[in-house]
């Protein structure tokens, strides 16, 4: 007598409880909900990434290009401290 396993009964009975609960209005509901908030923090989390690293772009773009670059990153930095404390 063969050991059933356990993997893809486990991944069977997944689906077959996903597939009929499909059928009910509120569960499909709920996963519409999860995707769309999942995509909407997944874009904001990537807006924020894109930010910070233009942000440390701009940074070391700044740092290489001589002293007058060094006096805008001092004033940038002045504006975000006095916006911070705001």
């Amino acid at each position: 007598m063969r050991r059933p396993n356990t993997v893809k009964c486990t991944c069977g009975l997944i689906a077959a409880v996903v597939g009929l609960d499909l059928y009910f209005y509120f569960v499909r509901e709920l996963l519409v909900s999860l995707a769309l908030f999942s995509v909407a923090f997944l874009i904001l989390t990537l807006a924020a990434l894109a930010a910070v690293f233009l942000w440390w772009a701009s940074e070391q773009l700044a740092s290489r290009s001589g002293p007058t670059s060094r006096w805008v990153i001092a004033a940038s930095r002045r504006a975000i401290a006095a916006y911070a404390r705001l």
